[in-house]
């Protein structure tokens, strides 16, 4: 990533509006230079572009505590924010169409290693200190401009993550530790321990302060200007707000009637098929969970349109789709053994 940063200001907490915020950023202000985005959102769990939002969320939960429920434009899992939580979002124009998490991971590690926290990136899209995680990262792709956001939890409720989200059985199967709570910690102790200074970063007892630390790294490394949108531009993204983010159709549409749905953890994450089938032939399939593609999973959801439900005619048409590119790091029999 160059040397230059755009940042844009939101202090708006309402996640509907900042992920409309987000993505008009991301498709209209077109600039030549990186933009960088910090922002917060109330109480709320963002589930991931791909996924089936009922299966994610303790829907009663949710109801009883007024937590929103939102639906982002990249993959990957559900994840639980609140204002404990600063979110950041890096705009790159001209970026190569391959999924990269530690480009653009590594300037908030280093900025965390700078005062003194040992953060480090593991696995697909995570960071961690000392093995447990505080901040998951997703990407997304459009005309050569990528769209790479991540969370960062400063100090989180963690029982509210618990009580918010819903976690497949299997997902932590392998691991010793089976409890969301246990995976998860928030930075503020790390601060905490040091009194409050770690490493010349003074006093950092919240969000708003952390937030600041942040910026003042990125000003450091960086070469930093600020940029306002217009009156009319926030306009524009009240309006899409309205049409998209304040739909149930958005948040809470991939949840197919399905005949057939077979699903299963890969090393790409977790890929669920929901098959509707008619007189032994596939009318429509809806692929869900916490991949990452870079095409467009609608299409390779329409090359299964009218096929026979057979293990040869589904292999015929894995082979001929680009998994790589759809899903991830899979293979044809790795999915076939699943999904038939």
């Amino acid at each position: 990533m160059e040397n230059k940063l755009i940042y844009i200001e939101n202090e708006h907490t309402d996640p509907r509006y900042n992920l409309a915020f987000e993505e008009y950023v991301f498709t209209h202000v077109i600039e030549s230079t990186p933009v960088l985005l910090l922002w917060q959102n109330e109480p709320s769990v963002i589930i991931g572009k791909y996924q089936n939002t009922i299966e994610e969320i303790n829907y009663d939960h949710i109801k009883e505590n007024g937590v929103h429920v939102v639906r982002r434009n990249t993959g990957g899992g559900a994840v639980y924010h609140d204002l404990g939580n600063l979110n950041y979002s890096f705009i790159i124009p001209d970026a190569e169409t391959k999924i990269d998490f530690g480009t653009f991971t590594t300037p908030l590690v280093k900025a965390l290693r700078s005062y003194g926290i040992p953060a480090e990136q593991t696995g697909r899209n995570d960071i961690l200190v000392d093995g447990r995680k505080f901040s998951g990262n997703a990407q997304q792709f459009s005309k050569h401009r990528l769209l790479h956001h991540g969370t960062i939890m400063f100090d989180v409720d963690t029982n509210a993550v618990a009580k918010a989200l819903r976690v497949k059985p299997g997902k932590f199967q392998s691991k010793a530790t089976k409890s969301v709570r246990s995976r998860v910690t928030n930075l503020k102790p790390y601060f905490d321990a040091a009194g409050g200074a770690a490493n010349g970063a003074g006093t950092v007892t919240d969000v708003a302060a952390f937030k600041v630390l942040l910026l003042e790294w990125f000003r450091r490394e960086y070469d930093v200007t600020e940029l306002q949108l217009s009156e009319a531009q926030l306009t524009e993204i009240e309006n899409l707000k309205a049409k998209k983010y304040d739909t149930d159709e958005w948040n809470f549409g991939r949840s197919p009637k399905a005949d057939v749905v077979r699903g299963d953890f890969f090393r790409c994450g977790y890929v669920e098929f929901c098959f509707s089938i008619a007189q032994h032939r596939i009318r429509s399939v809806k692929i869900n969970g916490d991949f990452f593609p870079v095409r467009d999973i609608e299409e390779f959801e329409r090359s299964f349109e009218g096929c026979e439900y057979t293990a040869e005619v589904l292999r015929e048409v894995l082979e001929a789709a680009d998994l790589q590119g759809y899903l991830g790091d899979v293979t044809v029999q790795e999915l076939l053994d699943v999904i038939v």
